[in-house]
């Protein structure tokens, strides 16, 4: 049994060494680098792709602040407005007040006017009938 255990054909020889035809060979090595190369490039796609939704996040905010912008635009616009409007209601109503205080106050002057000329007139009256005793 000795003998048989000792044979070359029962041992393993060289385990370091893998013999491939060229063809077969340099199918693997061109296999390697292109799985060398798709996960660099993959490591690649993954970085732009990181960067794309980055972007998208920058541009959506964006976005948003510009709805924001419009928004208060269109309220500024509203307030706009209504202070005309308010305004012109307020000049209208000044308006009618002048009219109303023009007319009184021209009364006024004709009041007044009759009233110097009636008081002129008892002056004049007081004055002429003083020297009849």
């Amino acid at each position: 049994m000795l003998l048989i255990l000792s044979s070359n054909s029962f041992s393993q020889i060289d385990t370091n060494r893998i013999c491939f035809s060229y063809n077969i060979a340099k199918l693997i090595a061109v296999d390697l680098v292109k799985g060398d190369s798709a996960l660099a490039e993959l490591s690649i796609a993954h970085r732009m792709i990181c960067q794309l939704n980055e972007r998208s996040i920058a541009q959506d905010s964006l976005i948003e602040l510009y709805v924001v912008k419009e928004q208060n635009y269109i309220d500024q616009i509203d307030d706009y407005k209504k202070i005309t409007f308010k305004t012109n209601e307020i000049l209208t109503g000044l308006e009618g007040d002048v009219v109303k205080l023009n007319k009184k106050n021209q009364q006024l002057k004709n009041g007044v006017k009759w009233l110097s000329g009636g008081l002129v007139a008892s002056i004049l009256t007081i004055i002429i009938l003083l020297p009849i005793p």
